[in-house]
């Protein structure tokens, strides 16, 4: 992915509530379970996805990790997060699923919103995602963590490397 820059207080992405064509409004309700639960996972197993417990393969599916698994059970845990960025860039958000899409939904709604669960919340019910809290509160929980694991998202949910949210969005920085 080349040099990984952080976010700079100057520089901002302005996040459009859509990620390259694909709804934020539907497919994004995750099992919850994280990214790093189902590597360390995979991993035990030697690679065999078909071992993975029901809602790790949900992860397993969102990310696309079929494509990247063996690279990812021959590489050091440290190395997994990069592998799994440049794998997402890769992809046609179309072939990702929710656990993914909740990394890029947090940091839109943070972004554009403010910070903080419950102004999550409120958004997931106002633009018709779902009226129940827990479900909202699940997309938050599995869009922060999986952010936080990869290094794109602080702990409030705000960006964190600015950098791969403009290659991921295609867009340009702005003053």
């Amino acid at each position: 992915m080349g040099e990984n820059m952080m976010k700079d207080d100057n520089l901002k992405v302005v996040l459009p509530n859509h990620l390259r064509g694909r709804s934020l409004d539907t497919k994004v309700i995750p099992m919850l379970c994280h990214l790093k639960t189902t590597l360390n996972h995979l991993v035990e197993l030697k690679g065999d996805a078909s071992l993975l417990k029901q809602w790790e393969k949900r992860s397993y599916r969102a990310y696309c990790l079929g494509e990247i698994q063996d690279l990812i059970v021959e590489s050091y845990p440290e190395e997994w997060p990069e592998i799994v960025k440049e794998h997402i860039l890769s992809k046609d958000v179309n072939d990702l699923g929710a656990s993914c899409i909740d990394i890029y939904l947090v940091a839109y709604v943070t972004e554009t919103f403010g910070v903080g669960k419950d102004v999550f919340i409120d958004y997931v019910k106002s633009a018709g995602i779902s009226t129940k809290d827990n479900t909202a509160s699940a997309i938050w929980k599995v869009g922060k963590a999986d952010g936080i694991y990869l290094g794109l998202l602080n702990g409030d949910g705000s960006i964190r490397d600015i950098n791969f949210f403009r290659q991921w969005t295609k867009t340009e920085f702005v003053l």
